[in-house]
């Protein structure tokens, strides 16, 4: 999966170029919150539950700045991804114990079988410090699209 093919994944009501939120519960919340209101989730709290759960396992931040939630429910329909920025950081409890300014959350239904193939190559591609560092420079969606379909 090139880049470009991860960008298909994105929409533009799925993006917050800056979080409210200065917590890892608040921030979840407010993910969750835009899930439901954007109608790609049937219920928020369910999502926020279940986000919640997967972050009492082990914290989803990977580290270099950047967070991965993620989680498997029948409240969505499709792989779904929400990208969120937080300009000042966030303490995600990652490793590397830096705050978590990119926000990739990413639901699916339990059958989807490109949810671990998509978490991987998203991971992979965010390994990238150059790719971080311009996707730290996003103010809108536009931008985020541009930067991504640049990619090689």
């Amino acid at each position: 999966m090139k880049p470009i093919e991860l960008l298909s994944y994105f929409h533009k009501n799925l993006f917050i170029p800056e979080l409210r939120a200065s917590t890892k519960d608040g921030a979840l919340k407010e993910i969750a919150k835009c899930l439901e209101s954007s109608q790609k989730v049937y219920r928020a709290s369910i999502i926020y539950d279940l986000l919640k759960k997967r972050e009492g396992l082990g914290s989803t931040a990977i580290g270099g700045g950047v967070a991965i939630p993620h989680c498997r429910s029948i409240a969505v329909e499709k792989l779904t991804v929400l990208f969120a920025l937080k300009n000042k950081g966030i303490d995600f409890e990652s490793a590397d114990k830096k705050p978590v300014k990119l926000l990739f959350v990413v639901i699916a239904p339990p059958h989807d079988m490109r949810y671990l193939v998509f978490l991987g190559k998203l991971v992979e591609f965010l390994t990238d410090k150059k790719i971080k560092k311009m996707i730290l420079q996003v103010k809108s969606f536009e931008e985020f699209k541009s930067l991504i379909s640049g990619v090689k």
